[in-house]
């Protein structure tokens, strides 16, 4: 019975190459919309990446303490922040959602055009699911990450998701099919999804463990499952529970600094696109945000004793989990280089029911929703701060950073210094220099 259940499996597989044609009716922007959908399923509930056209503000001191988590080393204060500002006012230009091939762990691409104009008013385009998908999570357990058996999966989840299994024969102990599934990296897996045991369950048996084995997956490893075009097909992403080791490069933290500073300095003085890398999962808070929303977040008048709410994503949990705190201070952190930035200015203390997850320290005023606000913390006026770069007088005759090494194996690690995208709770800058509260 095993023998002929994988010799049907290997003739299956064998004939989906050969079925794996386009789906009448179906588009390559529907497979492009899934796919996007699947990406932010990936990355996170919270995450948000910009659309192509919109107005954002690029905060270059959230890209550099980003390298700390990447390469494990700290800030290094001496180098200078080549008269950049704290926020720069940009258009996206390009935007490409990617994973890395051998971690599947999700980054985007995000090109940003500098714009010194104010005045043209807000751009933020919403770019609507063309297609809605049915997804569901799976947390697995240790028999589903072992090298033999097969991934159980919920019942519910499963009939709502996966394409039906047809009308059972009630004289058969088990139906069955064969599933085409799709990751995030163009790569393309064929399981055998069964029902059967008593009671029943559904499980994925055939091709599973070749899956798992490669992708390496742990106990406790989040798989997202996504409903495809064809007949047969789903999508399948992974969400790590403990990130893979850092990647190797051969940049050390302060070059890596200086290339994203001076890559940001060149594209304001040249007014020409610059690319950043950003990783969620190394990030705490894009360091690219919606002009609209970091606009309003400023309106406010924000000073200690001050309660918030922070959505924060759930995990394996499909909803999103809200936790509340305090605002202690209001500070900068970096004041030399970065003096008066809104970037992780405020100092936070979260209610004791919010202990059991890992928060940070320190957040960005557009990163909560501050409670029982009045008119006396409402600015009068909020304005972008107009300071520009000054013109950037250093020759550079070499500049490793440059994008000569685009697309590379190992996810444009050495394309350019703007590459690695990580955050550390605890970088920040404020628009006042003065301490509201004592430092905890």
């Amino acid at each position: 019975m095993a023998m002929e259940a994988r010799t049907a499996f290997q003739n299956a597989r064998s004939e989906s190459r050969y079925k794996d044609a386009p789906v009448a009716g179906v588009s390559a922007d529907d497979h492009a919309d899934l796919y996007r959908q699947l990406w932010h399923e990936c990355a996170g509930l919270t995450i948000k990446v910009p659309h192509l056209g919109d107005r954002v503000f690029y905060f270059p001191q959230g890209h550099i303490e980003q390298i700390k988590e990447c390469l494990n080393d700290e800030d290094d204060t001496s180098i200078p922040n080549y008269h950049l500002p704290s926020k720069i006012l940009c258009k996206v230009v390009d935007v490409e959602l990617k994973a890395f091939p051998d971690s599947d762990e999700v980054f985007a691409e995000i090109g940003l055009l500098p714009d010194s104009e104010e005045g043209w008013g807000s751009i933020s385009r919403s770019v609507p699911q063309k297609i809605p998908a049915n997804s569901f999570r799976k947390v697995l357990t240790t028999s589903d990450a072992s090298s033999h058996g097969g991934c159980c999966l919920p019942k519910a989840h499963v009939e709502k998701t996966f394409p039906p299994l047809g009308v059972q024969d009630p004289s058969e102990d088990q139906a069955s099919q064969f599933l085409v599934a799709k990751d995030l990296v163009g790569a393309t897996w064929y399981f055998q999804h069964i029902y059967r045991g008593n009671p029943k369950r559904h499980i994925l048996a055939n091709g599973w463990n070749k899956f798992a084995c490669e992708k390496k997956l742990k106990a406790g490893d989040t798989c997202i499952f996504m409903r495809g075009l064809g007949p047969n097909e789903i999508f399948v992403g992974v969400h790590r529970a403990v990130r893979m080791q850092k990647r190797s490069t051969d940049l050390t933290g302060p070059a890596m600094r200086r290339g994203i500073l001076v890559n940001a300095a060149l594209a304001i003085d040249t007014r020409c696109p610059f690319t950043v890398i950003y990783h969620p999962r190394m990030c705490a808070s894009a360091f690219v945000v919606s002009y609209d929303k970091v606009m309003e977040a400023l309106k406010v008048n924000y000073s200690p004793e001050m309660g918030f709410e922070m959505l924060v994503d759930g995990g394996e949990d499909p909803e999103m989990k809200r936790f509340s705190g305090i605002i202690t201070a209001k500070k900068d952190i970096d004041p030399a280089r970065w003096p008066r930035s809104e970037w992780r200015c405020l100092k936070v203390q979260w209610d004791v029911t919010s202990s059991g997850q890992l928060l940070p320290l320190r957040v960005s005023p557009w990163d909560i929703l501050p409670l029982g606000l009045d008119v006396s913390h409402m600015q009068l006026s909020s304005s972008v701060d107009r300071k520009r770069s000054m013109p950037f007088k250093h020759m550079i005759h070499y500049n490793p950073f440059s994008r000569t090494n685009e697309n590379s194996e190992s996810g444009g690690l050495q394309s350019q210094g703007l590459t690695l995208s990580v955050v550390n709770p605890g970088s920040s800058s404020c628009q006042d220099e003065t301490i509201l509260a004592e430092d905890r």
